[in-house]
């Protein structure tokens, strides 16, 4: 499927979905985890995540409260993916175009549960 469309514009919505689910799981991390928590791995996404925030700054509303900042960012992200990136090619792939991300990963999956189910010999 993402053969058909240009390279570079597969390579920014992988990039954007890559970081859309980044943002969900800092948010995620933040109901179980405070801002100065010493996990490692929160430190990890605060340190990619904080370039986001502050590029995204200007645009965000002063009423959304803080931990629910990165949902808000991953909803502006989804917005771009899903009406951007296919009007870029025109209105005739707005709907053949949309989430190549997920569609590639859902394809992988069932390539590799069908490869399991013929290894364990389930007559598929």
């Amino acid at each position: 499927m993402a053969q058909s469309f240009p390279i570079w514009l597969t390579a920014v919505d992988y990039f954007l979905a890559c970081l859309m689910i980044v943002l969900l799981v800092k948010f995620i991390l933040n109901l179980f985890f405070s801002e100065v928590s010493n996990f490692k791995f929160l430190r990890l996404i605060n340190r990619i995540i904080q370039p986001i925030f502050n590029f995204t700054n200007k645009i965000t509303p002063n009423f959304i409260v803080q931990p629910i900042i990165p949902l808000y960012v991953a909803w502006l992200i989804f917005m771009i993916r899903l009406y951007l990136l296919p009007l870029i090619l025109g209105y005739s792939y707005l709907g053949k175009f949309a989430f190549t991300f997920e569609k590639d990963i859902s394809a992988q999956i069932k390539s590799i549960l069908l490869d399991i189910a013929i290894n364990l010999n389930y007559g598929i």
